[in-house]
């Protein structure tokens, strides 16, 4: 049987956009191999053994076959292949969505900058944001006002604008000098970052400020835009406010001119910089009696003016993002505890008992002493807060998943301090929750959050604290 050989005449691809597969129509597909010429075998001269195919080469539910070694498959001809290569390796979507989704990329960014010859990343306005570009048609309709819907249903879908901030930022942190601020502010000195602060003093010390930020002392319920034009951040870290809850009951008045006015105050000075805000809103107070950990679309039922001002400023930032287009986050914490916390006010139980058992003083509890807690130490809630950072909207709670009793709680100080102190019960206070815990899977989920320091050992190091602090 005479065997016949053919000499194929190379096939020129035309010029396609990137990702595109020249069609083959399927009469044509279909015919090929059916009818050998005259009847006899095709000896194919230089055969190409398909590849395997790659996950770097699958994308959408195209997948490219066949591809000789010296030719490029339309996907990798892009000019964004790099990034295809990384999406593939780490499984997570063209957006870099923050949160857990986003480790696998950051684990792999340092051996690819490494490459590059670069141990530093620049700080300050010559950063580069890590993102794609956005779509201008999703742009324009992402900026319009929608219908009316809970807070937590609309905020956590990506912003088209602005990726994850991962490089030092211009930061301002309203009440920086008082408890949870203030350590807020070391984490962000820490990370590299060029921080001022807002503060009044009422409460805040100003021994409590970093030497490496720069304090400036005002109210929030006054002007505030000679400092941004000043400073012009691109945060702010809004913790700022008026946190007695007895205050609040007392002279609501005065809790909403700090906790509401004073927060439309800075979202207007924000607003001006298009600087990002991150609030520190609450968990213990914002949810009412939980009958479970608490996610954030339970019911929001307040019993106090505290709790209700701070829903109140959740919605104006609710009302910011969809109106401006910002990408405002609310963080919801939960009862925290920690060095510099101020002894007064229902969340600052711990430094009441630590106080009265450092002093030999009688410590009291309220009523039967069941009602519990979500108690998260202030280092964890720093972290919490500079993760918010860069983050596209959204509200998150920032717990344990823990609940601890009064009387749990006054045992364990008791077992820190070593002492054989007890605690002697007073009258239950009226409208006291018996039960505040949170849940903190979605912080986990979108932020990369979760708090790690367990109650004992952040007593521990609130006591260490308590020894060494200078008395008031």
């Amino acid at each position: 049987m005479e065997v016949v050989r053919l000499a194929f005449e190379p096939i020129v691809l035309t010029a396609q956009a990137p990702g595109q597969v020249a069609d083959v129509e399927r009469e044509q597909e279909g015919a090929v191999g059916q009818q050998p010429a005259h009847g006899g075998e095709v000896e194919v001269e230089y055969p190409l053994e398909p590849e395997t195919t790659r996950d770097a080469l699958v994308r959408d539910g195209r997948v490219h076959e066949a591809v000789a070694d010296d030719r490029r498959a339309p996907l990798e001809s892009r000019p964004d292949h790099l990034v295809h290569v990384l999406g593939a390796r780490g499984r997570v979507q063209e957006r870099l969505r923050p949160g857990s989704d986003v480790t696998a990329v950051q684990q792999q960014v340092p051996d690819l900058l490494a490459e590059l010859g670069s141990a530093r990343l620049a700080r300050g306005d010559d950063h580069v944001a890590i993102g794609f570009e956005p779509r201008s048609e999703e742009l324009g309709l992402r900026r319009f006002p929608g219908a009316v819907e809970p807070f937590e249903r609309d905020e956590h879908r990506p912003h088209p604008t602005v990726g994850r901030r991962m490089l030092a930022v211009r930061a301002l942190v309203t009440g920086g000098a008082g408890f949870i601020g203030s350590h807020v502010v070391d984490a962000l000195v820490t990370r590299g970052d060029e921080v001022t602060v807002v503060d009044s003093l009422v409460h805040g010390k100003r021994e409590n400020v970093s030497p490496k930020a720069e304090l400036h002392v005002r109210d929030i319920r006054e002007p505030l835009d000679d400092i941004f034009d000043a400073v012009r951040p691109e945060a702010v870290f809004h913790l700022a406010a008026q946190a007695d809850v007895r205050v609040s009951v007392e002279r609501p008045v005065e809790d909403a001119e700090v906790n509401v006015l004073g927060t439309i105050r800075v979202l207007e000075a924000a607003r001006l910089h298009k600087a990002q805000v991150i609030f520190s809103s609450t968990g213990g107070a914002i949810y009412g009696e939980c009958e479970e950990p608490a996610a954030e679309t339970a019911p929001r039922e307040p019993v106090s003016p505290y709790g209700t001002a701070k829903l109140a400023g959740e919605e104006y930032i609710r009302a910011y993002n969809r109106l401006y287009g910002t990408i405002h986050v609310a963080l919801r914490y939960g009862n925290v505890y920690g060095p510099r916390q101020d002894p007064h006010g229902e969340a600052g139980v711990v430094a009441i008992f630590l106080g009265a058992l450092d002093r030999g003083e009688q410590a009291f509890i309220f009523g039967e002493g069941l009602q519990t807690r979500d108690y998260v130490y202030v280092g964890d809630v720093a972290r919490a807060t500079t993760a918010a950072l860069g983050q596209e909207g959204g509200v998150f709670n920032v717990g344990t998943g823990k609940e601890t009793s009064v009387v749990d709680l006054f045992a364990l100080c008791a077992r820190v301090v070593g002492s054989d102190g007890r605690a002697e019960h007073a009258p239950a206070r009226l409208g006291e929750l018996q039960r505040s815990v949170l849940d903190p899977e979605l912080a986990a989920r979108e932020l990369g959050f979760r708090a790690m320091v367990e109650l004992e050992d952040g007593l521990h190091a609130t006591w260490a604290w308590v020894q060494s602090a200078p008395p008031d």
